[in-house]
Formats: C-alpha cells, sequence, structure tokens
C-alpha cells in the first residue's frame, strides 16, 4: 500500500485503503459519521459546495477526513469562532466536531461501546492537532 506522508505523524490514506478507513474510524455508525461531516462542512467552511474529501492515517492509529485542497473560511456562529485555515487544519475541526457530537450522542443513548470509540478517536485527534501548526486557530474554531 502507497501513502502520502503529509507530516511524520499523518499519512495520506491509499485508494486501495479508503474502503476500510471509515469503518475504522467511525466504527459501526460510519455512514452517518461520514454524512455528519459533509453536513458539518456546509454549515461551518464557508462557500463549501462538496467535492472529493482526503482520508488522513495517523500514525498510531485515529485519523481524520479533510475536505478538498485550499484554504477554507471556518465560521461557527454559536462561540463567535472565524478562521481562515488550509484544507488540512479544516478537515481536522470537522472530524472533531463529528468525534466529539456522536460521543455525546452515544452517552446519552447508553452505548457504551460506540461512545468509548468517538471519545478515543477525539482524544488521539486532539493528541494529534496539538502539534499541528495551526493548533490555536483549530483550538479556537473547537472551543
Amino acid at each position: 500500500m502507497q501513502t502520502t506522508t503529509v507530516r511524520p505523524d499523518a499519512f495520506e490514506v491509499s485508494p486501495a485503503e479508503r474502503p476500510c478507513f471509515l469503518p475504522r474510524l467511525f466504527s459501526t455508525d460510519y455512514l452517518r459519521a461520514e454524512i455528519s461531516a459533509y453536513v458539518y462542512a456546509g454549515k461551518y467552511l464557508t462557500d463549501y459546495s462538496g467535492g472529493e474529501w482526503a482520508f488522513m492515517r495517523l500514525a498510531g492509529t485515529g485519523g481524520y477526513m479533510v475536505p478538498p485542497a485550499g484554504t477554507w473560511c471556518f465560521e461557527n456562529p454559536d462561540n463567535g469562532a472565524v478562521a481562515v485555515v488550509s484544507a488540512d487544519a479544516a478537515g481536522i475541526i470537522i472530524t472533531a466536531l463529528v468525534l466529539n457530537h456522536r460521543s455525546h450522542l452515544y452517552a446519552r443513548h447508553d452505548q457504551e461501546a460506540l461512545c468509548a470509540h468517538f471519545t478515543l478517536r477525539w482524544r488521539q485527534l486532539m493528541d494529534f492537532a496539538e502539534t499541528h501548526p495551526e493548533a490555536a486557530a483549530i483550538f479556537r474554531a473547537l472551543d
């Protein structure tokens, strides 16, 4: 399998790996979680209108989805966050929102295994985000 390294701890998933990536990231809820990512992108990324997303695998485990290349304006009226970020940072933000919201959903519905899975993936992504060059903008967006 050939992957592209974006950073020493993040790799773009190869076409051969793509079918397995979302189930690993989002477990059995991968279809709803993937749709949630696109819905959140439409809500928070100015001028988002679809496109092919890249999938990034983290060195240990976990990962995130990345919208089409370029710069994105993230706007969240709920917390007042406005930031112009790279596609990579936008993907971290959107994926973190999905992981966080779905973990809370499953906690409220007594689905402990899915809650634990989403919480673990969120923690892995936040650990990675702390070392990202756009960490300040990522955490402000998620505040």
